[in-house]
């Protein structure tokens, strides 16, 4: 999910803030490819590039950087990749998903692809990887004509999701349907 196109004051940079990676990436423009990427924190929606704003990181009192501090737990993201059960590893997850704290919740934003344009879908976790079990919803939502959707919930998702802090592990999973009336998940988490 790239924001925030911005070119350099030459030409032969372009930078492109990441939201579901948390980065900003640095493109060479004549060969078309990412030279770089640099954690910026949650979800950048847009980005300014500014020629030799801070032209030496002196660390001085009256530098530019002076007032900078680390990200804290703004800075803690997680990535994790859904994809259909039975995909192999090294096809392409359709959607990405990223967790970004809020201290003890985090913000949930997936990028959905690949599923059947204009039905309506949840977002759930499942207590088998196989998106089996029981589920518990999280965010009900409907595809747009491409088959896709962005899809936010709020809760304690990482830890679930992980099985941290001795919570019982559970599955991110997308089902077609609705909360009362749903099929065999269509995507699962990929491990």
């Amino acid at each position: 999910m790239p924001h925030g196109i911005w070119p350099s004051g030459d030409g032969r940079r372009a930078y492109v803030g990441l939201e579901n990676e948390d980065k900003v990436a640095a493109i060479d423009t004549l060969k078309n490819e990412v030279i770089a990427t640099s954690p910026v924190g949650q979800a950048p929606q847009a980005l300014v590039y500014v020629p030799d704003a801070v032209p030496a990181a002196s660390g001085a009192a009256n530098s530019a950087t002076s007032n900078l501090q680390p990200l804290g737990v703004a800075g803690q993201s997680a990535q994790l990749w859904l994809a259909p059960p039975g995909a192999k590893k090294e096809q392409k997850a359709p959607t990405s998903v990223s967790l970004s704290d809020q201290g003890l919740v985090q913000v949930l934003e997936a990028a959905v692809t690949g599923l059947e344009p204009g039905k309506p879908y949840l977002l759930a976790v499942a207590t088998e990887p196989s998106g089996t079990g029981a589920l518990e919803p999280l965010q009900g939502f409907m595809t747009n004509p491409a088959g896709a959707a962005i899809v936010n919930a709020i809760g304690p998702i990482r830890q679930v999701v992980r099985g941290e802090d001795k919570i019982p592990r559970r599955y991110l999973v997308i089902l077609p349907g609705t909360p009362d009336n749903h099929g065999a998940a269509v995507q699962v988490q990929r491990e």
